[in-house]
């Protein structure tokens, strides 16, 4: 079935299969922007969801949690879940300092953000973030260390081109959960915004206009294995185009998206407070320049 992105047309983008996914090919920074605004306006006004950027070094058939990730079997999930279901709980009991100023309905996607394997995803609500880990791999030390590292990546001489994904998400916006700001749920979607949801003691998620969704099952509301369904729609850079539409502005570095604890104190706190016994949940990122 075509993504709702199929019905945008520009001089400078065009529709292909890439991985046999339809994505839009653009080759100029207008035709980025104009694609990401049409999916915002078109799915707002006609279904009532907002959509969100994730930049990814390549394209995947699915889009799996960082908890769920490679799951198939139900029981497994449900291990997994409880397995987490206890840590949010001995964090709450520890009322860990950095975490009392956030509601416990939105520690896990704040941990999520922080590097917990969680039942969230990462989003961002600025296409030029998405586009810059789009450019960017991670790489992460193994459990319990946690050291995080991006490193930009370069294009290959002589090699044919390479290219950059900005996945466009949809989820739940305009129906917030009472009581709980930056909370919005509807049958099929979470979404958590961690801009409004979190005090800017965490100051990660400001820096990146960080936000947090889910796809939940319609019968019992858990979170499902696969997020595909809420893409909306692919965009296709080649890295070579995105890297100087990017530019050196000191903004979108690590060093700015990933603020050091040294200015992020919340992020400071978890670090101090916040450790997973099992390397199922991951562990606080130790992000290094």
């Amino acid at each position: 079935m075509p993504l709702p992105l199929s019905k945008l047309h520009h001089p400078s983008a065009q529709h292909l299969v890439d991985s046999g996914i339809e994505v839009l090919h653009v080759d100029s920074s207008h035709a980025l922007t104009q694609a990401a605004g049409y999916l915002k306006y078109n799915r707002a006004r006609d279904y009532g969801r907002a959509v969100f950027f994730r930049g990814q070094t390549r394209l995947h058939p699915t889009l799996g949690p960082s908890l769920l990730r490679g799951i198939k079997d139900p029981q497994a999930a449900f291990n997994r879940r409880a397995l987490l279901k206890d840590f949010l709980t001995a964090v709450d009991q520890h009322k860990a300092a950095p975490l009392r100023a956030v509601s416990p309905d939105c520690r896990e996607a704040l941990l999520q953000h922080y590097g917990i394997h969680t039942t969230w995803l990462d989003v961002v609500d600025n296409v030029w973030v998405a586009l810059w880990f789009a450019c960017h791999h991670a790489r992460v030390a193994p459990w319990p260390n946690g050291y995080l590292h991006f490193e930009k990546r370069v294009p290959r001489m002589g090699g044919g081109p390479e290219y950059c994904y900005v996945l466009l998400v949809e989820s739940a916006y305009f129906t917030p959960v009472p009581d709980q700001p930056g909370r919005y749920r509807n049958d099929t979607s979470e979404t958590i915004d961690l801009r409004v949801a979190v005090p800017s003691q965490f100051v990660r998620p400001h820096a990146q206009h960080g936000v947090l969704v889910r796809r939940l099952s319609k019968k019992r509301g858990l979170p499902h294995l696969d997020f595909f369904p809420l893409v909306a729609g692919v965009i296709r850079v080649t890295l070579e185009d995105a890297l100087d539409w990017l530019g050196s502005a000191t903004t979108l570095t690590s060093h700015s998206l990933f603020p050091p604890a040294f200015y992020d104190y919340g992020y400071r706190g978890l670090l101090a407070h916040v450790e997973p016994a099992d390397r199922t949940l991951g562990s606080i990122h130790r992000v290094q320049p």
